[in-house]
C-alpha cells in the first residue's frame, strides 16, 4: 500500500473525510472528499484530500470485486512554529 500526503496552501485545519472506490488492481478510479464525519470542508482541504486519495494504491487482488468502496480520513493540523 502507498499512501502519499499532500499539503494544503492555507491555514485551515480539520478532518476530512474521503470516499474512494477502488478497482480489483488496488487503483483508486474515485474519490469524494467532504463526506459524513468531515470536520472541515474547506476547498483548500478537499483539493489535496481528493489528489491523496487518487494517489493512493492497495494491494491488488484478483479475486476482489470489481469495485470496492471505502474511506480514507486525513487530518490536517496548523504547524507551530516558535
Amino acid at each position: 500500500m502507498s499512501k502519499p500526503i499532500e499539503k494544503p496552501d492555507c491555514q485551515e485545519e480539520g478532518i476530512v473525510v474521503v470516499r474512494i472506490e477502488v478497482d480489483k488492481n488496488g487503483r483508486v478510479i474515485r474519490a469524494v472528499p467532504g463526506v459524513k464525519g468531515s470536520t472541515n470542508t474547506a476547498d483548500c482541504l478537499l483539493k489535496p484530500a481528493k489528489q491523496a486519495a487518487l494517489k493512493t494504491t492497495w494491494n491488488a487482488d484478483n479475486k476482489a470485486p470489481s469495485k470496492q468502496i471505502g474511506t480514507i480520513i486525513y487530518k490536517f493540523s496548523l504547524s507551530k512554529w516558535s
